[in-house]
């Protein structure tokens, strides 16, 4: 008989060849898989964008109204907005554009979702709200006008009409009050299609006209808006331009649905 040709240590030394090579096949084959079956040369891979933190409320439920005789009623929208974070809510009422002929005018009735959070002062929060416009004259304090909500701080400042640093410029007159019961902050401005000055008692009048039309279940909201109607001057009676601020006699049409530009910070 012949002896034995493999041995003990000879057959360790085999198998462990064998399975090296089989450990490098494998990682061959998935050296090829990636390069089949992965992302294209160049290309790095690209988290998903964060969702927006404020929502736009498609076909919105105007809660306000604000009737502006002397804009263009077409150029009229209303936009709800709402943060998922702590449910705070926006509502903006805008009649024209920026870079379009004639007046323009924005009002936005804002609702934190916080009773703690606070509001700062008027022209900080005027600015805070025009940094996606051409501002050829910064934001500055314009003292204040009565109206039916009480005291209401102005600034005045202005944007290019076009868009763009460098042509012609609209002049603009904005406001911002805060209340503490419930706590809201009404805020907004009004720009004259050139550089003619805005009549404070334009601003005076919208106040003077914007009134609630639900108040969704807040009664400190409904509150708020009867003891403002009680004060409510009805201004421009003898104003042909102006015109009497109706009494709700006549019916308005809910504004087109706008959508809403990027002009504030996060709160």
């Amino acid at each position: 008989m012949h002896p034995d040709s493999y041995t003990l240590p000879g057959d360790i030394r085999a198998t462990a060849v064998r399975i090296l090579a089989y450990l490098g096949g494998l990682a061959v084959l998935a050296m090829a898989a990636a390069s089949l079956f992965g992302a294209p040369a160049g290309l790095v891979a690209v988290a998903p964008l964060p969702p927006p933190e404020w929502i736009s409320v498609e076909r919105p439920h105007p809660a306000f109204e604000l009737q502006m005789p002397d804009l263009v009623a077409d150029a009229a929208g209303y936009a709800i907005l709402r943060r998922n974070a702590d449910g705070a809510r926006k509502d903006v009422l805008a009649w024209g554009e920026p870079a379009a002929a004639g007046p323009y005018a924005m009002v936005e009735i804002y609702r934190p979702g916080m009773r703690s959070e606070r509001f700062i002062d008027a022209p900080s929060e005027i600015a805070a709200r025009i940094i996606a416009f051409a501002v050829t004259d910064d934001v500055k304090p314009a003292d204040q006008i009565d109206s039916k909500f009480g005291p209401v701080a102005l600034v005045d400042f202005a944007i290019a009409a076009n868009g763009a640093v460098g042509g012609r410029q609209r002049r603009c007159l904005g406001f911002a009050k805060a209340f503490d019961a419930p706590v809201m902050q009404i805020a907004g401005w009004y720009c004259s299609p050139g550089e003619e000055v805005v009549d404070r008692a334009t601003l005076k009048c919208a106040l003077d006209r914007l009134t609630m039309l639900s108040a969704g279940g807040d009664p400190r909201l409904a509150t708020l808006f009867a003891g403002a109607e009680l004060k409510r001057t009805f201004c421009g009676a003898r104003n042909p331009i102006l015109a009497a601020t109706p009494e709700r006699e006549v019916a308005v049409p809910i504004p087109r649905s706008i959508k809403p530009r990027d002009r504030a910070p996060a709160r």
